[in-house]
């Protein structure tokens, strides 16, 4: 008999935000007004009133609404950038000639201070964890938006819609300066649940199972095994699969780009006493240097309180992510998401169903109409 089951798309890209160059002029040379000077900068947007002409070349600064700026000192040989990202300051001194040169000296700007400043002001605020660049990694970026950051968080099936539709809001966004990415790819996670200070209903196999579907409208992998460490302490483990968002943003947005998440509902406010999707601790977002979520394997965090740990065989896949090609039209890409859509409601019915005739047993009745009272 043919299976009928339907089945979640394993890519589906999201509508591209898209923010081309304004680049005028080739070199830092040909620079004669503030007609000739990129439109963006690393982190800002233009003023041309600060373009100003200096002894042996020119000045000018690039500005952002919260705060942070670029300045550059062109004098032939002798040029500077200086960058401002929430008030830490970082000059050096420029050899690039042409303006699209400036992609090298950006990737040998550490973001790390800029990172855990990006973590303290919205780990306060949001469900989210922002892992730190450390000093021995590579830093991505590129010209003419700076340093490029990765966003990934669960997501239910029957939510992509919505995450399709604010791609599209995003695109007429002024306030998102640089290009953003981002496609929902269909993966797999675990879960500890620490036995004893989580609730009642995450200390019980079938309690996390309805708890993970009911949210993300996908299967658990198998029934939730209670482990113990060398401690002595015991936790549920829940091997869950579901649809993990990953998505590209340019450092400068990142803030702006979470609130977009969390007006549309997909990150939520930081509230210890709420439980569920998107305000439990298993369906938070994590925020890392672009690259960590192709390279790093194993990853994994606690909670705030300590009570759940987050562990990610791998957050994506770059060979599967370069496989997304040209069938990028939103008639198709609406498809796979109703597709994930019937398959999550598919999902959720059919859990209810099995853990329905599988009480019914136990208590010794029969199974269908005739068991009923």
């Amino acid at each position: 008999m043919e299976n009928t089951t339907p089945a979640f798309p394993k890519l589906i890209p999201l509508p591209a935000i898209q923010r081309p160059a304004d680049i005028p002029v080739d070199t830092l040379a040909e620079v004669k007004s503030a007609t000739d000077l990129p439109g963006r900068l690393l982190l800002g947007d233009l003023r041309p009133e600060s373009f100003k002409h200096e002894k042996k070349g020119w000045s000018a600064e690039w500005r952002d609404a919260d705060g942070h700026n670029a300045k550059i000192r062109y004098a032939g040989g002798l040029s500077s950038l200086e960058l401002s990202y929430d008030g830490d300051e970082v000059a050096t001194l420029v050899t690039a000639e042409r303006f699209v040169e400036l992609a090298q000296t950006i990737q040998n700007i550490h973001p790390g201070v800029w990172l855990s400043k990006l973590a303290e002001k919205l780990e306060a605020r949001y469900n989210l964890r922002i892992f730190p660049h450390r000093e021995e990694d590579a830093v991505a970026g590129d010209f003419p938006d700076g340093h490029l950051l990765s966003l990934v968080m669960p997501v239910p099936a029957d939510r992509l819609m919505d995450l399709f539709d604010l791609h599209k809001k995003l695109q007429s966004d002024a306030a998102i300066r640089g290009a953003i990415d981002g496609y929902a790819r269909y993966g797999f996670s675990v879960v500890n649940y620490l036995e004893g200070p989580n609730p009642a209903m995450l200390n019980h196999p079938v309690g996390l199972v309805l708890n993970h579907v009911n949210a993300l409208g996908t299967p658990a992998a198998e029934m939730p095994l209670r482990e113990e460490n060398e401690e002595g302490a015991t936790a549920w483990t829940l091997q869950r699969s579901h649809y993990v968002y990953v998505a590209h943003c340019y450092l400068r947005d990142a803030a702006r780009f979470v609130d977009r998440l969390a007006g549309a509902g997909f990150i939520a406010a930081v509230d210890l006493a709420k439980e569920g999707w998107p305000s439990g601790p298993e369906f938070g977002a994590a925020i890392m240097p672009f690259g960590y979520e192709y390279a790093a394997t194993n990853a994994w965090w606690f909670d705030r309180q300590g009570r759940r740990r987050m562990f990610y065989p791998r957050f994506a896949d770059a060979d599967e992510r370069n496989r997304i090609g040209g069938n990028s039209g939103d008639i198709w890409l609406k498809a796979l998401i109703r597709d994930a859509a019937k398959a999550a409601e598919y999902c959720r019915s059919d859990t209810l169903r099995v853990f329905a005739e599988g009480l019914s047993m136990a208590e010794g009745r029969p199974q269908g109409p005739a068991g009923r009272q």
